[in-house]
């Protein structure tokens, strides 16, 4: 894959995080969700999630809460597709950038469903601060620059 792909790629991706950031804050300041759901009977924590999960996808959340979660979904499977194609083409300067962006990707996702589960700020907080630490890891990788002749050479670029 050209490195103008994954350029594209991660500025879709960008895109992405962008809605999810709108979505969560109407979501955040104006949808109460129910205090009882399927996440959160049960003593299994991912089971727990799955089931909240499941739920916030059949829409029994709210349009807000499906919007939310699908889209956390579709970031997470498309962070890990840019990691995945980034090694198997070894592109120089994305490998360790969308690595960090699928992990919080990850971390971001699961701490959602958590939130979910038992209703904790803090839950909400960490996936805060992970989309965030996920969001600058895309942004490193599409603005990083490999380095080109005139650097290998020592010649200063102005």
């Amino acid at each position: 894959m050209p490195q103008k792909s994954l350029r594209r790629f991660a500025i879709a991706l960008l895109i992405a995080y962008g809605l999810q950031f709108v979505v969560g804050m109407f979501l955040n300041l104006f949808v109460e969700l129910p205090k009882t759901h399927p996440g959160r009977t049960g003593n299994e924590y991912f089971s727990r999630s799955f089931a909240s999960l499941g739920w916030a996808l059949s829409g029994g959340g709210g349009p807000a809460l499906f919007t939310h979660a699908l889209i956390g979904a579709l970031l997470f499977a498309g962070s890990v597709s840019l990691f995945v194609v980034a090694l198997a083409f070894r592109a120089h300067g994305w490998r360790w950038a969308t690595g960090l962006a699928a992990f919080f990707t990850f971390g971001a996702f699961f701490n959602g469903m958590s939130f979910l589960d038992y209703g904790e700020d803090f839950s909400s907080a960490i996936m805060a601060g992970c989309w965030l630490i996920a969001v600058t890891s895309v942004l490193v990788a599409l603005l990083r620059r490999a380095p080109g002749p005139a650097a290998a050479a020592g010649t200063a670029i102005p």
